[in-house]
């Protein structure tokens, strides 16, 4: 909205001083230098008009957890589908997943730390298909 008041401005004081300045007289190349003067506003409000674009916000890239790290583990309370903290680190070095998702849990195989998926969707991790 401002640009485009400062365009109409613009384009008027420059129109009323090209007008208010023009001699009694018409000398032979006023209407090129006129001329070139609407060439320049033309070109100025398309450079104005051009820059006022809606530009789309960029999509922020979610991080992905690798899918062969999810597994069933199997515990005295039943089986939990969750992601094998060994596993993350082992598939996936540069991801840094979020404390609060790690759980600890007891299986047959002795204590696993894990992390839960749906606490890790909730934090903005997607499931990377491989």
């Amino acid at each position: 909205m401002t640009k485009k008041l400062i365009a109409t401005v613009l384009a008027a004081s420059i129109a009323v001083t090209s007008i208010s300045a023009l001699p009694a007289a018409a000398k032979p190349n006023d209407g090129a230098k006129i001329l070139g003067g609407l060439a320049a506003l033309y070109i100025l409000s398309r450079i104005i008009k051009d820059n006022d674009r809606r530009r789309p916000a960029p999509v922020p890239v979610q991080p992905a957890v690798p899918n062969r790290c999810l597994k069933t583990f199997y515990t005295p309370n039943g089986a939990i589908r969750a992601y094998g903290a060994h596993c993350v680190a082992k598939y996936a070095p540069r991801l840094s997943l979020p404390q609060q998702c790690k759980r600890r849990i007891n299986t047959d195989y002795g204590r696993r730390n894990v992390y839960g998926p749906y606490c890790l969707r909730d934090n903005g991790y997607r499931v990377a298909v491989q």
